[in-house]
């Protein structure tokens, strides 16, 4: 499938040039085709020697396949494919613990790069340094935030959300950067004194709030975290739940998605020892957390070798 796509693949115009002193990291758990539609859109959208690393958790279909066609395109390629479901923090820090670049770039595998996405987030983590992680604005961002999600109808192609996310960007050039008090990490950037200093994402949380903490660790750290709203990615929302045929296999997964959740949320309320008996991720004291000293032990996660996955 990808293979057949990558033949008649054009770059897009405006294509962003990638040095090799950026990584672009891609994880996914099943559900290739959305994750072919994901590269398609990185391989019109960048050109150059930008480092590939893909993770493949443990899919059960065609993802690998798809990946190792990947790397036949797009030669600075390396892939990790993990011999059981390790979930999202874990395919996070192999991106974060084995990427050699200077800036980092993560994409779930149902977010679509364009041209401008990247292009603008590299630039402002150029000018602005003191910017540790950055992420861009989407159609969808799950923190309902009207800076993040940007009002999208009609842009079912490729080219169509491509030309949308120049609109966005145009629209938004002379927007300044806004203070994030937590990242959703289903898209961000990373630069490398961040790594450097707090490591890698906390695995005691599973699929959720390991990139809430690892934004707040980076802002105790004394990084800012910040909103480039020039910066447009395409979200294909409930992509990794529509995909499933059964209607019960999606009503299961988003059962276990809200489980996830809540535990994830009282592991970090237990890390933080916030003592809350309720509350959401809107009504966590973000900014009294980010005030705290910055304590390695529990500021910092070493970065893990994750070689013996390497394929």
């Amino acid at each position: 499938m990808l293979a057949q796509l990558l033949k008649r693949l054009r770059r897009a115009p405006g294509t962003a040039r990638l040095p090799a002193s950026v990584s672009v990291g891609m994880a996914a758990h099943g559900n290739s085709a959305t994750t072919w539609r994901a590269l398609d859109a990185l391989f019109a959208s960048a050109t150059g020697d930008f480092e590939l690393l893909l993770v493949d958790d443990h899919s059960p279909d065609d993802t690998l396949a798809i990946f190792r066609q990947a790397r036949d395109w797009h030669a600075n390629t390396r892939i990790f494919s993990f011999t059981r479901n390790l979930e999202y923090c874990e395919s996070v820090n192999a991106f974060l613990s084995h990427a050699r670049g200077e800036r980092l770039i993560f994409l779930s595998n149902d977010v679509y790069a364009s041209p401008a996405y990247l292009r603008e987030i590299l630039a402002t983590a150029a000018a602005h340094p003191d910017c540790g992680i950055l992420r861009g604005c989407s159609n969808f961002v799950d923190n309902g935030s009207a800076a993040h999600n940007v009002p999208m109808h009609g842009c079912e192609t490729r080219e169509a959300y491509f030309a949308f996310a120049e609109e966005v960007a145009a629209r938004n050039r002379a927007s300044p950067l806004l203070d994030d008090r937590f990242l959703v990490g289903d898209a961000f950037l990373v630069a490398r004194p961040v790594i450097e200093r707090i490591g890698t994402f906390d695995t005691r949380f599973r699929g959720y709030y390991g990139d809430g903490d690892f934004g707040l660790r980076a802002r105790i750290a004394g990084f800012r975290v910040a909103l480039e709203r020039r910066a447009f990615a395409y979200h294909d929302r409930d992509a990794n739940v529509g995909y499933l045929d059964d209607e019960e296999a999606r009503r299961r997964k988003l059962a276990l998605r809200h489980q996830r959740v809540a535990a994830a949320l009282g592991e970090f309320l237990r890390k933080y020892r916030i003592p809350m008996a309720e509350a959401s991720v809107h009504d966590l004291p973000w900014e009294e957390l980010a005030q705290r000293r910055f304590d390695p032990a529990l500021h910092r996660v070493a970065p893990r070798d994750y070689s013996s996955y390497l394929v």
